[in-house]
């Protein structure tokens, strides 16, 4: 697999105030990369949301914590816990979206969120953009990634990282956001 870290220190380089990346990422590898995006950030003082459509909340904790990831510098915003019809335990970390997944909800969610993110640098991790397009209609999930893009550029937060799976980058509605982000970044295996 390619150097995760350099493809991030280069974006960091390139853009030091504020950038909006897509990564193209292969889905056996997926989870592998989303810990080195966050762990990179936070290792470089940044503090930040991760949205999950993939994992629930827990899960996610347990393995950033195994992989030595400060969870204190991390804030969550969990829609896979209602998506596989679970239910979270009350955390001050984390606010759980429910089952609907709807994008006023989740919009709400990031702004309840930003006024906690203390560090030198504020990002938005999302770990699958093309998960919200299964359950949302695509005008939602534009409408989503539009918010955004918009925040990043208004400098409410400095990095917004949108993954995608690989086999789904020739949609069309992930084609009509990567023409609106900074940068692409496609992780080989």
């Amino acid at each position: 697999m390619v150097n995760v870290k350099k493809l991030l220190r280069d974006i960091v380089e390139k853009y030091p105030s504020s950038a909006v990346v897509m990564m193209e990422l292969p889905t056996e590898s997926y989870f592998d990369v989303n810990i080195a995006t966050v762990k990179f950030l936070i290792d470089r003082e940044f503090e930040g949301i991760y949205i999950s459509f993939h994992r629930p909340f827990k899960n996610i904790l347990s393995l950033f914590e195994q992989h030595k990831i400060d969870t204190n510098k991390l804030f969550f915003i969990d829609t896979a816990t209602a998506l596989s019809k679970g239910t979270g335990e009350e955390n001050p970390r984390c606010i759980y979206i429910s089952k609907s997944v709807d994008i006023d909800e989740l919009i709400r969610a990031i702004y309840i969120t930003l006024p906690k993110l203390k560090g030198r640098g504020r990002f938005i991790f999302i770990d699958s953009i093309t998960t919200i397009a299964i359950y949302k209609p695509l005008s939602e999930t534009m409408r989503f990634s539009e918010f955004l893009i918009r925040i990043v550029r208004k400098n409410e937060v400095e990095n917004v990282i949108f993954n995608v799976a690989r086999d789904l980058v020739q949609k069309k509605f992930i084609r009509d956001i990567a023409l609106r982000v900074d940068k692409v970044i496609s992780v080989a295996e």
